[in-house]
């Protein structure tokens, strides 16, 4: 069952319309884009729109969530407090995004901490009208399959960027990772289609502030990156790429 948190929901007087931006969204996301359009109407009329306030938390990691959430519109910040209480950064959620496939799957409670980084509407399917759709339509289970080896892929991407190598590759390998997600061509350049700071990079990659602008002022030297205001702008994408490599 979802948590007394998950249940409060904010009333959208824009409801409707937002039903029908996040039934345009399912046509583009993995998976889900392959089922029938019968399911993801249905998809859509079993849920409930929820609005977050910025900085609001959605959801705490442990939580029970037997929910499907798809980010309609705005942004949601994944991460998870240490034990010194500073913040992991794990990823932002942009719209189209699916939160909380794995608690739906297996029955445990959620990964990690979600909190809307500004004003952010979300769609809520519940469990049991996810169980009962995917009896209905094979598709939409084999749609989650998709979702979860897309994922352990990006983990493993992760992965390769150990704390051994040089931070600047690091860096550049997140960007790359981040550009190929979220990058929106501007003419020869890409820009990430959300806002990331030197601080959310620094939380990121597990390093200080101090150190990320340290590296972002040698990735801008060589002409790979430009960041201004938290607009990341990728300036040479195929210098980038060779750089990721080390």
């Amino acid at each position: 069952m979802p948590s007394a948190r998950s249940v409060k929901t904010t009333t959208n007087p824009h409801g409707a319309s937002a039903k029908a931006l996040a039934r345009a969204r399912l046509n583009r996301v993995l998976g889900l884009r392959d089922c029938a359009p019968d399911t993801l109407d249905a998809l859509v009329a079993a849920g409930y729109v929820r609005t977050l306030g910025k900085g609001e938390l959605f959801l705490s990691r442990g939580e029970p969530f037997d929910m499907l959430a798809l980010v309609v519109e705005g942004s949601i910040e994944v991460s998870m407090s240490r034990q010194d209480g500073h913040r992991h950064l794990i990823s932002f959620l942009q719209p189209g995004d699916l939160a909380g496939l794995m608690s739906l799957v297996d029955g445990l409670g959620h990964m990690n901490d979600l909190r809307a980084r500004h004003s952010t509407t979300v769609l809520l399917v519940p469990g049991d009208d996810i169980r009962r759709l995917r009896q209905m339509d094979p598709a939409l289970g084999y749609a989650f399959e998709r979702q979860l080896v897309f994922r352990s892929r990006l983990l493993y991407e992760r992965l390769t960027a150990d704390p051994s190598m040089a931070l600047e590759v690091r860096l550049a390998l997140l960007l790359h990772l981040l550009s190929n997600l979220y990058g929106r061509p501007e003419g020869s350049s890409v820009a990430l289609d959300m806002k990331v700071s030197q601080t959310d990079l620094a939380d990121w990659l597990g390093v200080s502030r101090q150190r990320i602008n340290f590296v972002v002022q040698i990735l801008q030297r060589e002409g790979l990156i430009s960041l201004s205001y938290s607009k990341v702008t990728i300036k040479d994408p195929a210098g980038l790429a060779a750089r990721a490599k080390g």
